[in-house]
């Protein structure tokens, strides 16, 4: 999603919670080797693992003698960027998104030589206006120059208008800083060039309910939910109609598939483990809420979930 989560935001206003950027364990195994472009490894060659989802997230691999290396991905359910460089060649960059719990991924990076870059004008392209500025601003938003970042985005959007990337980040930028309106309007130039972005679709529905727009919130919001089923907070959002209303049965399934798509999210282990309590499943109950004080020691029902499990 972007430079940094937004998306459980997107709460009911009595479950409002902050983005996480905590990792959890829904784990993924990468692997991958490093080659020129006939296909010889190459052994220098260095892996930089980051996410534009998660705030200062870095990884640096070296690959081995053959040019391979590996990885764990802690967090599965983000987009993270693999650059990959090695002296004498052109850096290469390329979003990954993988499976949750795979362990056959393995991806191949054939970097050009300088000279080979050279002549295919792809070192010309990385200097053009816009894209220069943008690799600016996140080599500032990795070093916490949030400001500094915020400047380079904007003009990175002021040389492209339709870089949606950049107007992400500025949408991205300005709401955690609290600048709500000038998150909104990012959001929507952003949404006018990708109307199925989730992460401004949530910015928009954020900075609308910080502004207390009502109807407009709705509207994101319900935009989000429609491209994001089985997002574990769409899905927790949705369990919560049922819970409001004593529903068990109808909120069952939908705790369920919170819990089947990120096995750590706090508020589906918690509300699932009380729900297993009211059918007298206790062991179940006790194991969902203590899980939820594993991933959320400091959470909202924290103090509720210890008392209930003294008498479990």
């Amino acid at each position: 999603m972007s430079l940094r989560a937004l998306r459980r935001c997107i709460l009911p206003a009595l479950l409002l919670a902050a983005a996480s950027t905590v990792f959890g364990a829904v784990q993924a195994r990468v692997s991958g080797v490093v080659t020129d472009t006939q296909g010889n490894p190459l052994p220098d060659a260095v892996v930089t693992v980051t996410s534009d989802e998660v705030r200062n997230y870095e990884k640096v691999i070296e690959a081995d003698k053959k040019g391979k290396f590996k990885i764990v991905i802690i967090d599965a359910t983000r987009r993270y960027i693999f650059h990959v460089e090695a002296p004498g060649y052109q850096p290469q960059d390329r979003p990954i998104k993988v499976g949750i719990g795979t362990t056959d991924n393995f991806f191949e990076f054939e970097l050009d030589s300088l000279q080979e870059a050279a002549a295919a004008g792809e070192i010309e392209a990385k200097q053009q206006p816009g894209y220069k500025e943008f690799e600016e601003g996140r080599l500032l938003l990795r070093a916490g120059d949030d400001e500094g970042a915020l400047v380079k985005f904007k003009e990175a959007v002021e040389a492209m208008p339709d870089l949606v990337p950049a107007l992400n980040a500025v949408a991205e930028l300005n709401f955690e800083a609290g600048r709500y309106e000038e998150a909104l309007a990012a959001a929507r130039k952003c949404l006018e060039q990708d109307d199925e972005s989730a992460e401004c679709l949530a910015i928009a529905a954020n900075s609308c309910q910080a502004l207390g727009d009502v109807e407009a919130q709705a509207g994101y919001t319900a935009r989000y939910q429609e491209l994001n089923p089985e997002d574990p907070t769409v899905l927790f959002n949705e369990a919560v109609v049922f819970l409001n209303k004593m529903d068990d049965e109808g909120a069952r399934p939908l705790l369920e598939r919170c819990l089947t798509s990120d096995p750590d999210f706090p508020e589906c282990n918690f509300e699932f483990g009380m729900l297993l309590l009211r059918t007298g499943d206790m062991e179940g109950a006790k194991s969902h809420l203590e899980k939820y004080l594993e991933v959320s020691p400091d959470g909202t029902d924290a103090a509720t979930a210890k008392e209930t499990i003294k008498y479990l």
